[in-house]
């Protein structure tokens, strides 16, 4: 009988997740700064996910006796996962997934997962005493683990344009209680994010009893914002951290111009940009100019943190006669796919009036003007005098 009112119980079912994966430890012959992988597979077992159980799903996980690579076989005894569904098609798609596991100390493992789109990091502790970590991928065995702390986030890297508001999650699963912080890495430093700043405001949500999310909101975005973030969690002993890369953009804006004094010049704009990289060509009549070379200025910084930059190019003027010639400043930059495209034309000699040559003009105007009164009072004059002779 079904209640009016009654909660519906959303559908589980429980997978296993299959990835294969890296080992990877510490080699000592570099002094420690590099690393020796070997292939291993991680599965990831009794993993609940919402929804109906699909009638094509995968049978569960059987290891085998004699495996063929080591196998870590984690029991994931934990709430929902979100992305466990997405996790489950990436094999049978034919996607690429990167997978390292590396051990941490005692019996403790760190597993590590990457998409395009989503990180996952994995605290699990082996069910088996491990007394040389070195030597389990070349041993051949299944290695039984329970996961303890799971984080994942998502996107790994947002690109944000000035003024924009960004928000960055990190998901949790755990067992136990958890304490969660933000931290921002910035030119080789990192420190606590300063939640008295008021664009800043940091969410703690828990859904169910074993997870929780930590959500980071920046509003009103600026050239200083642009960072490394580190959600770092705590449950118990163990601590697991999430890096998530935010990368501000800022169109360029290109204005042209002409000059006559003392050369003529041609000076393309190039303002308010970032980050720094931009690159400035230019084009006569529609092809690349390669018998002019233009002058750059240094990149200039401005107060908000953007840059802007000048490119002169002295050019000859066309002959009398001739059709103008278009100049077009084209201006590439990473906040955008195509280039800026700006045009002018600069006029042959002979519709390029000078101001001298105008007043010189209007001189000789008036001038003439001038003589020919002149003249008209002499004739008039003359003409008096004679009519003054005949009547007397």
């Amino acid at each position: 009988v079904l209640l009016w009112g009654a909660a519906v119980p959303e559908a589980r079912y429980t997978a296993d997740i299959v990835l294969p994966c890296d080992y990877a430890l510490l080699d000592s012959s570099m002094g420690g700064l590099g690393f020796t992988r070997q292939r291993v597979m991680l599965v990831l077992q009794n993993v609940t996910v919402m929804g109906e159980k699909p009638t094509d799903a995968l049978p569960d996980y059987q290891p085998p006796e004699t495996p063929e690579a080591t196998v870590f076989l984690a029991t994931v005894d934990l709430a929902p996962i979100s992305f466990a569904e997405r996790l489950l098609h990436v094999e049978c798609e034919g996607e690429e997934v990167g997978c390292e596991i590396s051990p941490l100390y005692s019996q403790l493992f760190a597993a590590h997962i990457r998409l395009p789109e989503l990180s996952i990091a994995i605290m699990a502790t082996s069910t088996l005493p491990i007394s040389a970590p070195e030597e389990l991928a070349n041993e051949k065995i299944v290695v039984p683990m329970t996961v303890d702390l799971l984080v994942s986030s998502y996107p790994p890297t947002q690109k944000r344009a000035l003024s924009d508001e960004v928000t960055l999650n990190c998901e949790v699963w755990s067992g136990t209680e958890i304490s969660m912080d933000w931290h921002l890495q910035k030119d080789g430093t990192g420190h606590r994010l300063n939640l008295e700043d008021s664009r800043i405001t940091i969410q703690q949500e828990t859904q169910e009893k074993e997870k929780a999310t930590l959500a980071l909101t920046i509003r009103r975005l600026n050239v200083h914002d642009e960072g490394t973030y580190i959600c770092v969690v705590s449950s118990g002993k163990l601590r697991a951290q999430q890096i998530l890369q935010l990368q501000i953009r800022a169109l360029p804006q290109v204005s042209l111009s002409v000059s006559s004094k003392p050369k003529t010049t041609v000076t393309c704009r190039t303002d308010r940009y970032y980050p720094l990289d931009v690159d400035v060509n230019w084009l006569l009549n529609g092809s690349p100019l390669t018998h002019i070379s233009p002058i750059t200025s240094s990149h200039r910084r401005n107060h908000d943190g953007t840059y802007s930059v000048s490119s002169f190019l002295e050019v000859s003027v066309p002959d009398p006669g001739a059709p103008p010639d278009t100049y077009t400043c084209a201006v590439s930059h990473v906040s955008m796919t195509d280039p800026i495209l700006m045009e002018v034309n600069v006029l042959p000699e002979e519709t390029d009036m000078s101001p001298t040559i105008i007043q010189s003009i209007i001189f000789i105007a008036i001038l003439i003007l001038f003589l020919r009164m002149l003249l008209l009072c002499l004739w008039k004059s003359s003409d008096r005098q004679e009519e003054k002779k005949k009547t007397s």
